[in-house]
Formats: C-alpha cells, sequence, structure tokens
C-alpha cells in the first residue's frame, strides 16, 4: 500500500510541475503560508473498536475542542487556461466525548494527527479578465495517526492506536472572481475515493490585496469516511483559516 501511495503521488506531483512546463514558459507563481484553526467531528475507532462498548466514539464536542493544524503553504501556477496548484498540511486536533454506555465507560477522548498533501491540474472553463472558473483533478494524499483513549467506569480503561496512509483520486471545481478593486473571492469543492471510501471538501474565502500581496481567510470543511478493522474514520476536519499570498 504504501509504495503504490509513493507512485501516486509521485505521479500528481510531477503532473503538477508538468502543466506548467508544457503549457508555456512563464505564468503567474502564488505562495501562500497559511494557518488553519480545525476541529474534528465524526466517529473514529482502532484496533479492537467495539460499538456496544463505545471503542467507536462520536465525537460532536466541535467547537469546545479546537486544535491549531500546524504548519500549511498553498502553492499554485496559471497561465491563460492552465493552472496548477497544490497544498500541504499537518493537522494535530483532539476530542472528547461521553461514551453511548457510560455505566460501562465514562469518557472518551481522541486525537488525530499526521500531513494531508494534495496535488492538482486544471483547465479554465470560462476565462475572464476578473473571473476563471477551473475544472481540476489530481490526487489527496493522507499520512495520519489516530488514538483513542477510554476512562473505564465498571470496565478498564482502552487504549487504541492506529496509523495509515492512503491516496484518493481527487476531481472538482474552484472558482475565484475579483469583485472589487481589491477584494477577490473564491469557492472550491471537490470529492476523491480510493483509499478512502469518500472524501470531499468545499473550502471558501476572500482576500484583500495590498501592495505587498494579498491577506486572506475563509473557512474550510474536509471530510474523510475510510473504515476497516484496524483503522476506522468517518469524520470532518472543518475550521476557519487565515493567511497571506505573495507572487513568486
Amino acid at each position: 500500500m504504501i509504495a503504490i501511495a509513493s507512485r501516486l503521488v509521485a505521479s500528481t506531483i510531477a503532473l503538477f510541475f508538468a502543466v506548467p512546463a508544457i503549457a508555456a514558459p512563464g505564468g503567474e507563481w502564488q505562495i501562500s503560508p497559511y494557518i488553519w484553526i480545525a476541529g474534528f467531528d465524526g466517529t473514529v475507532g482502532g484496533s479492537g473498536g467495539d460499538p456496544d462498548t463505545g471503542s467507536n466514539a462520536d465525537f460532536s464536542h466541535l467547537w469546545d475542542n479546537l486544535g491549531l493544524a500546524g504548519a500549511m503553504v498553498n502553492v499554485s501556477w496559471r497561465r491563460e487556461r492552465w493552472t496548477a496548484f497544490g497544498d500541504w498540511t499537518y493537522a494535530s486536533v483532539e476530542s472528547d466525548s461521553s461514551t453511548r454506555v457510560p455505566a460501562l465507560y465514562d469518557s472518551v477522548e481522541g486525537q488525530i494527527k499526521g500531513h494531508v498533501m494534495q496535488a492538482f491540474a486544471g483547465w479554465d472553463l470560462a476565462p475572464s479578465e476578473d473571473s476563471h472558473l477551473d475544472v481540476f483533478a489530481g490526487a489527496r494524499y493522507y499520512n495520519l495517526d489516530l488514538s483513542v483513549d477510554i476512562t473505564g467506569a465498571a470496565l478498564p480503561d482502552v487504549e487504541l492506536q492506529g496509523d495509515d496512509d492512503w491516496v484518493d483520486a481527487v476531481a472538482g471545481l474552484r472558482w475565484t472572481r475579483r469583485f472589487a478593486e481589491h477584494w477577490r473571492g473564491y469557492l472550491q469543492g471537490d470529492a476523491g475515493a480510493g483509499g478512502s471510501d469518500l472524501s470531499w471538501q468545499v473550502m471558501a474565502g476572500a482576500g484583500y490585496d495590498f501592495g505587498w500581496g494579498t491577506f486572506f481567510g475563509g473557512y474550510r470543511y474536509l471530510h474523510v469516511d475510510r473504515g476497516d478493522g484496524a483503522y476506522q474514520l468517518d469524520a470532518a476536519l472543518t475550521g476557519p483559516f487565515i493567511g497571506a499570498s505573495f507572487a513568486m
């Protein structure tokens, strides 16, 4: 699995850099470091998970359990109707919840941490001076560690651990528009599958152009459904982000 994932990621990264080279020299490059204040909401589980004892736990305290999803950077390129863009996120978020059987287990705490990398190439369906509608395809790679700690009541404490890496093929649409002299907005949606049973993502944001670059903020929702006996994740990383974009 790791070898296949590595080949898919390498192929996607090669495509990301090949599109600018093939399409035409030059073009506009942007680098955008940002922070994502993310929480997670959904069902997580690990080795030995048992829905009857709460080992697969439903976390719903999203706003009470925010975490900073570490170092993140987005790189994008555009020339005429071609575009390519990629993103690296390091996520580390925690959440806690009561169990469905409080007489047996008192509470459960979960943590997700690791890397999410994605790379896409796209084509502008409706080019204009102030607006772009890009259809894109590529891959999203996950390398995540999952832990679930269950505090016992009538039964002893339980500690579950799991880690895995996988790749999804992804396709989607991205719309960007300059709607005032210094303002621009964008909206992106995509869906993928492969290593995941299903993953999907929605991002929306707006930015203000200064002389040195663009200051932006928005909201990102990434949902992943991947389940097997040793590693179960049907949850969303979601929350606001803020950053700055610079021409390269």
